[in-house]
């Protein structure tokens, strides 16, 4: 059973990840993040960059289908909600596989130089290519930043998203990964 913190974590997630606002996660919204992460990175159009980005986001989303036992590729929020609120949905072992795959995703994507860790620079640009309002990024940075060396590592971006989809406690660090989760429409 989710509580009512989680719930609300998750609701926002599901909207930041639900690119074109149609209520569904679907292939194209982890595409347009690859799009967008590509632009910013100024990759060809056609280049094996690119398509590696894109690869990276649709095997991710493949796995959550995969987690999910799912043949549709569409998502609803219900169902979404139910991936973590449920034991017959998906096992615990299973959901740490998934908060490590999808930490490692997000670190990987977001990492631009590869010197395996996430500036504030590269922080900084996972909020615009989410759509993530600017005003929350500063704080959400230094509460992932556990030992403050001012960047973050791939064990606390995990620590973050392990608070983020599976913590009831509404001041757990990870729940500021992605901007303010409070404001859930």
């Amino acid at each position: 059973m989710l509580t009512e913190v989680r719930r609300k974590k998750l609701s926002y997630l599901f909207n930041i990840l639900d690119s074109n606002k149609n209520e569904l996660l679907q292939p194209d919204d982890f595409s347009q993040v690859a799009e967008k992460m590509s632009d910013s990175l100024n990759f060809e159009e056609n280049s094996k960059e690119r398509l590696r980005l894109k690869l990276k986001s649709l095997r991710l989303y493949v796995q959550l289908l995969t987690d999910m036992e799912k043949e549709d590729v569409s998502i609803t929020r219900d169902e979404w909600l139910g991936l973590f609120g449920s034991r017959n949905t998906i096992s615990p072992k299973a959901a740490k596989k998934y908060i490590f795959r999808t930490a490692a995703y997000i670190f990987t994507l977001f990492d631009q130089n590869e010197d395996h860790i996430i500036s504030k620079k590269e922080y900084y640009d996972m909020f615009k290519i989410y759509d993530i309002d600017m005003k929350y990024s500063e704080m959400g940075f230094e509460k992932l930043d556990q030992n403050h060396d001012g960047q973050i590592t791939l064990s606390e971006m995990v620590n973050g998203f392990r608070d983020f989809l599976m913590s009831s406690n509404p001041e757990a660090s990870g729940n500021w990964i992605f901007g303010d989760w409070q404001e859930v429409e």
